[in-house]
């Protein structure tokens, strides 16, 4: 299926279906840290992307037995809520199933009244916040230039007041660039007015666009959660979880591959392992003959003979 993937194992949202509701790579944003990459087309402007298709998808697979999910979980290769079937794919999943429904968001888009709407009938909403100073923002965020922090802090505090789900607020914190005084106040005092349910602390553990978006400590990442206040946990994977994580059987990489074509760093994102470890797996799959390899548009895609 080309827009769904997994059910992957998520830290946070346990046995999770994805939804990609973005092409890559399509984001107000071009965060130093992105998983997925540089942005190649960077846009405040939401436009329809194969919601049909999208609906179609999810449809059919929640019609086999034995889907046993903890979420759905709406992301995407860019940013979800450019989407504007956003709402309309909330509404029909909560039709289908019973299944929360979880999105996740760089949050730029909370300004409009109408994303914020549209995120009304999801479960939990996990919105980004990397800094609450202007300076740090456009270091770390690299938002597009006629986007401003004011407008961001603005609509998560709006979304605060207007959503009944929970906000979970997820900070990614780098070494040199969020994690002083000055940054951690101001975030400090940004969490305290947006007043999310959660506030969970990640950092660089996994490949990054730029080599300068470099990781705290477990230590570190502990001592700043102290300073930020009570409730607030580090979610970033450590190796002590990677270890636990690099069990993960050869099934769980076929049965990814197995809903669509993915590269690498795809894989890695969504098991949340290693990337190394990953391209190690992915090789011994080939070798066996139960994946392929092959080129499309000058990247490399593995995918499960089944599909192949």
């Amino acid at each position: 299926m080309a827009h769904l993937f997994g059910p992957v194992p998520s830290r946070r949202l346990g046995r999770s279906l994805g939804v990609d509701l973005i092409p890559p790579k399509t984001c107000p944003y071009d965060c130093l840290y992105c998983e997925v990459g540089p942005t190649t087309h960077q846009t405040l402007e939401r436009r329809e992307y194969d919601t049909d298709a999208i609906l179609r998808e999810l449809e059919g697979y929640l019609r086999l037995p034995g889907m046993e999910l903890d979420f759905i979980t709406l992301a995407g290769s860019g940013e979800p809520t450019l989407n504007l079937g956003l709402g309309r794919i909330i509404k029909a999943l909560k039709k289908m199933t019973d299944t929360p429904v979880a999105v996740l968001t760089n949050g730029a888009l909370l300004y409009l009244a109408e994303v914020r709407r549209e995120l009304g009938s999801a479960d939990v909403v996990l919105p980004s916040l990397d800094a609450a100073r202007e300076e740090t923002f456009r270091v770390i965020n690299r938002p597009r230039p006629d986007f401003s922090l004011e407008q961001l802090l603005a609509g998560l505090k709006a979304f605060r007041l207007e959503f009944a789900g929970e906000i979970w607020l997820e900070i990614m914190v780098l070494k040199g660039l969020n994690d002083g005084e000055a940054d951690l106040s101001a975030l400090k005092e940004a969490i305290r007015k947006i007043a999310p349910d959660k506030v969970q602390l990640n950092t660089a553990v996994r490949p990054v666009v730029e080599d300068y978006a470099q990781p705290l400590t477990a230590g570190e990442m502990a001592a700043v959660a102290t300073f930020l206040g009570d409730g607030v946990e580090v979610i970033a994977a450590f190796d002590r979880d990677r270890a636990a994580q690099a069990n993960l059987s050869d099934a769980a990489f076929l049965e990814v591959l197995a809903r669509r074509p993915m590269t690498a760093s795809d894989l890695a994102q969504a098991l949340g392992l290693p990337l190394p470890l990953v391209e190690a797996r992915l090789h011994h799959l080939c070798e066996s003959g139960r994946i392929s390899y092959n080129f499309y548009q000058d990247q490399g895609f593995y995918r499960s003979q089944s599909i192949a």
